[in-house]
């Protein structure tokens, strides 16, 4: 097994003062694809492995930016696909994680429901590429296609045109009422359906002599109803697992593709003067990550399906839309870090020893409500508690109402300090004032600062050491480390000169380059404009 030591990143994006050379008239289409848990090292370590039409392509045809990393902290889905196209970090977006609490509603809620309880971007509280140009031009079409709904949201934005996801517990492709249902969903379910690889198996393809990882490790999680060993059998629809051993296949990549192109082509998106947006999320990448880890054959294999499918969508692409029509984005919401236990081992035959572990959310919860039972009795609810969705606590105003609440944070702070696998403790009060947290580099509590709102992160904020995680899955990610940071960034097609540029751009710098690119005004963001040739 590959392990890959990264280098930290600490300087902040600034603003580039190279003038982009952009064609008079904007392509007709903007595509963004964003591969879930897709880490910037992956395109050089698995180039071995796969061909020369999909990452590939881009690559050698494009514009490819090899050091792009988030100057954000909180590195999971909802605040990663809300920062590509918006252009701003968390602080503005609103979105600090997949689920949070807010204080001006006093409710907790999911990055992708609204009050009346449907899927949508209410939450978001800026404005995407997509929204602006919808404002514009009301014949612009934005559409949102995705396995996770939040991604497709996130990115397409509040006017979208439509927006799909597919929804696993009801093994159909949905919409809500926020949307406007598109004429195609009924043959969209009729055709690209979980059911088309019912008893299919995933094979390996990578030959030995280009020295995959190790099929298995002890730490690696199962294939729904099988092993952890190649090959892995996709169940049948009568078996309660089946639509997960989909998901967790390549077979779902395929799906999400297959449904962007029917967008594609029933919308006719590129097809007149007003330009189009079609957002991708493709969460296959983030399912098998978690489940068997980064550095697992599992995820190696997988790379090979996904750039075979890329290299077919972006032949699709030339052909019906035409390579000067076009822009094709693609990047990540987050990269991922090691599997701790096996960060553990990997020394262990020279003597030394790296510091890795797991933290539960129900050991941070017993420990909160034990220091403070301890100290002010038992709380007149449940729990002190009310949520904890990282890096956010969220305390229980009613555990604890009249109590001196400085001295709560501060018996909290103390104790978590103290938990072998916590790096950084602080509140919401010290991120309001500006402060860094306590032995923080500055570049890190930047990256803490733009993922913080006042209004939305908890009472007490947390985030693990580096090499630790929190949570039962095999890896994870949401730090604001290297390797949770760090993501591909790619572009190909109008006016987008072939370049590899080593310097360090922003996912944020997405949004800016294409509002530049289409004439638009974006409001304060984060992001600067990206230094195409």
């Amino acid at each position: 097994m590959t392990f890959i030591r990264f280098t930290l990143t600490l300087s902040m994006v600034v603003v580039v003062s190279t003038v982009m050379v952009v064609a008079q008239k904007p392509p007709r289409l903007v595509v963004v694809v964003s591969f879930d848990q897709y880490r910037g090292d992956y395109p050089d370590l698995f180039a071995r492995f796969t061909g020369s039409r999909g990452f590939a392509r881009l690559q050698k045809e494009g514009a490819w930016f090899s050091q792009c990393f988030y100057a954000q902290a909180n590195n999971i889905t909802g605040p990663g696909h809300a920062t590509l196209l918006t252009g701003c970090y968390p602080s503005r977006s609103g979105i600090v994680g997949n689920d949070f609490c807010d204080l001006r509603t006093g409710e907790c809620v999911y990055c992708a429901d609204d009050a009346e309880g449907m899927k949508s971007a209410s939450q978001l509280e800026t404005e995407t590429i997509g929204d602006l140009l919808r404002n514009r031009d009301r014949r612009s079409k934005v559409v949102g296609v995705s396995l996770k709904d939040r991604a497709g949201i996130l990115m397409a934005g509040r006017l979208a045109t439509s927006c799909v996801w597919y929804d696993a517990k009801a093994a159909l492709w949905k919409t809500s009422g926020a949307y406007t249902t598109p004429r195609w969903l009924t043959a969209l379910n009729s055709t690209v359906t979980t059911a088309s690889y019912s008893g299919r198996v995933w094979k390996t393809e990578i030959s030995e002599a280009l020295k995959p990882a190790i099929d298995t490790v002890s730490a690696e999680g199962s294939f729904p109803g099988g092993n952890s060993t190649f090959p892995h059998d996709v169940l049948t629809p009568k078996d309660p697992k089946f639509e997960a051993s989909v998901m967790l296949s390549p077979f779902s990549i395929t799906m999400v593709f297959d449904a962007a192109s029917i967008a594609l082509r029933k919308e006719r998106l590129g097809k007149d003067s007003s330009p189009d947006v079609l957002c991708i999320g493709v969460s296959t990448p983030d399912y098998v990550g978690h489940v068997f880890g980064p550095d697992s054959r599992e995820v190696q294999e997988l790379y090979v399906h996904a750039d075979r499918r890329l290299g077919a969508f972006i032949d699709e692409l030339d052909s019906f839309v035409g390579r000067n029509n076009y822009i094709l984005v693609i990047t990540s919401d987050h990269g991922v870090a090691p599997i701790p236990e096996i960060v553990k081992e990997l020394p262990r035959q020279q003597g030394a020893r790296i510091d890795a572990g797991r933290i539960r959310e129900a050991e941070i919860q017993a420990l909160v409500d034990s220091v403070l039972t301890n100290r002010f009795g038992k709380p007149k609810v449940r729990s002190f508690v009310r949520k904890i969705a990282e890096p956010s606590i969220y305390l229980n105003d009613t555990a604890i109402a009249g109590l001196d609440r400085a001295e709560v944070l501060n018996v909290v702070v103390n104790t978590l300090r103290k938990h072998p696998g916590l790096g950084i403790v602080t509140t919401r009060d010290t991120m309001a004032l500006g402060d860094c947290p306590d032995g923080v580099d500055e570049a890190t509590c930047r990256y803490i600062r733009n993922s913080f709102h006042a209004s939305r992160t908890g009472d007490i904020v947390i985030y693990p050491k580096r090499y630790w995680i929190i949570g039962a899955n095999t890896a994870t990610h949401g730090t604001p480390y290297d390797y949770d940071r760090y993501v591909p960034l790619m572009m190909l097609g109008k006016g987008i000169v072939p370049q590899r540029y080593t310097d360090s751009v922003a996912p944020v710098d997405i949004a800016p380059t294409l509002a530049k690119i289409f004439g638009l005004a974006l409001g304060p963001i984060d992001g600067s404009p990206l230094p195409l040739k």
